[in-house]
């Protein structure tokens, strides 16, 4: 009977724990948020006749969101401009400000995400203002961003032959013929959730983000360490200018056939997710995403026996491409794909320069062209910085 009582006990002190945990501690920590003015006066205080923020979503928005919801979008796509440090979302025009809290508390559902699939939508509504084409996106991605992976939605809408006032114009320029799109009441809801999606103002506890000056890259006098640290070209463009290219260039370089004969698509996979218990992910991989030093210095020399990924050993072999007997990936190349692997599947943090990588490469110039490192002697530097 009396470990009958202690078990009972115990299980509900264990779901009070949590309760206080995870309810009152999330209210204590954001029930007091309220809408508030972008600025406060000399006294702290919300200026009389100040406009009020964030703004509650109109409802043909709030009944878009559960429909957004229920198709699965947030699987693929977050709503949370990350901090500095975490990315370049900012750079990439996704937002002038990191999000906060208070951004979130009129929103029915709250839709951060984990994973981008595709890109974050925090601030899609001031980024996209052509409703027709958010029309034709969600009706056949494909048809409007030839790369994209997102599945269509032809079952929102109803396919016509002819035109009205009512209805879009898909036109195929493979067939020279178009079609003619109704939207349904549900698609209607949903475009209008998106066009929604807007922090387009300050907060008192986050403002805007200055935009760095745009650098000149046709300037021989700008260095590779210009670009990397100050080298914003947010006009006309998504990404900066620099980080493209990398983007670009490092894709390439993890997809083809390697100096050596390695390869990392074969190893790590088109997805990133490598091969369970053979190649270790390379998406959410805290190798990755970690220390930049230490991911150099498996690039150019590379890497041997046990190591712990998210979790899961992997013992294997992987050879270094900075440093092979012939044909060796320069700085700017190694820079690329890292760039690359640290900003694609869902990653998303700070680039990697060559300036950075040739610091690497100098500090280890007195190693053997063909020794790998160990999990052992990594950790032994990082315990020396």
């Amino acid at each position: 009977m009396n470990n009958l009582l202690k078990f009972a006990t115990g299980i509900f002190l264990t779901l009070a724990v949590a309760w206080l945990a995870f309810v009152v501690g999330a209210r204590v920590q954001f029930g007091d948020l309220s809408p508030i003015s972008e600025s406060l006066d000399e006294d702290n205080e919300i200026p009389e006749d100040a406009d009020l923020f964030p703004m509650p979503q109109p409802g043909l928005a709030e009944l878009g969101s559960s429909e957004y919801l229920a198709l699965g979008c947030s699987t693929c796509h977050t709503q949370q401009v990350r901090m500095a440090e975490a990315g370049f979302d900012v750079e990439r025009g996704w937002g002038q400000r990191p999000s906060m809290a208070r951004d979130y508390i009129y929103q029915k559902h709250v839709m951060l995400g984990n994973t981008r699939i595709g890109p974050d939508l925090t601030n899609l509504g001031t980024r996209i203002l052509d409703t027709e084409w958010l029309h034709k996106h969600l009706f056949e991605p494909q048809a409007v961003v030839p790369e994209s992976v997102c599945p269509p939605s032809p079952f929102l809408y109803e396919q016509q032959e002819f035109s009205s006032d009512h209805t879009i114009e898909l036109f195929d320029e493979e067939n020279n013929s178009s079609r003619f799109l109704a939207p349904s009441s549900r698609a209607t809801r949903i475009v209008a959730y998106l066009q929604s999606l807007k922090q387009d103002y300050e907060l008192p506890e986050m403002a805007f983000i200055e935009e760095p000056e745009a650098i000149d890259l046709e300037d021989p006098s700008t260095s590779d360490s210009d670009l990397a640290t100050n080298g914003m070209d947010l006009e006309g463009s998504a990404l900066p200018t620099w980080l493209s290219q990398q983007l670009t260039s490092g894709k390439e370089i993890y997809s083809k056939l390697l100096p050596g004969g390695g390869m990392c698509v074969a190893c790590h996979q088109p997805n990133g997710q490598g091969l369970p218990g053979a190649f270790p992910p390379l998406a959410g991989s805290d190798w990755v995403l970690g220390d930049k030093e230490r991911l150099i210095k498996i690039s150019i020399h590379g890497l041997q026996g046990e190591i712990a990924v998210n979790g899961e050993k992997y013992v294997g072999v992987m050879q270094g491409f900075g440093q092979p007997l012939a044909s060796p990936l320069d700085d700017q190349q190694i820079a690329d794909v890292l760039t690359y692997i640290r900003n694609e599947w869902g990653n998303s943090v700070s680039a990697i320069s060559p300036e950075e990588v040739k610091a690497v490469r100098d500090s280890e110039k007195d190693r053997e062209l063909t020794s790998m490192w160990t999990n052992a002697e990594l950790q032994k530097d990082d315990s020396s910085d």
